[in-house]
């Protein structure tokens, strides 16, 4: 058994049941408003984009379209491409995740890059990465390559 925290009134405080099944809570409460707690962490301003998540399968990318990829970008053929890819996926990690693909680096060995911290957890860094990968892709099909 636990709180249901989606009202902070008297009643849905008092109310101890399993969530997805209390039938009567919201009906007994009068002042009930859907008011949501928020966190210490949460922020007042505008909405700050959320870092994409998604597995390489969601974009389509296959292993051996994944390695040709990285080598048409350590060739450096495409550089201005991969670069506007880069910033089209995240502007403040641009050059991380270039170094990263270039170099051959993991998250940690870009993660002082001159002497300046990644902005980003290691998990955000890697799907943002796969979204640049996702970017650069339709860019080179885009242009027949």
């Amino acid at each position: 058994m636990r709180k249901c925290r989606n009202c902070l009134c008297k009643t849905c405080m008092d109310a101890c049941c399993d969530k997805r099944n209390c039938q009567g809570k919201k009906k007994e409460c009068k002042r009930h408003s859907g008011f949501q707690q928020m966190s210490i962490f949460d922020t007042l301003g505008p909405k700050q984009k959320k870092a994409p998540r998604y597995p390489w399968s969601y974009y389509g990318i296959s292993k051996q379209r994944y390695k040709e990829l990285t080598d048409i970008i350590r060739s450096e053929k495409y550089s201005s491409l991969a670069s506007s890819a880069a910033h089209t996926a995240n502007k403040d990690i641009a050059a991380y995740i270039l170094a990263s693909i270039i170099g051959n680096f993991s998250y940690e060995g870009v993660e002082w890059l001159d002497g300046h911290r990644i902005p980003c957890g290691r998990t955000d860094f890697y799907g943002y990465r796969r979204f640049f990968y996702s970017i650069f892709d339709k860019e080179l099909r885009r242009i027949g390559k």
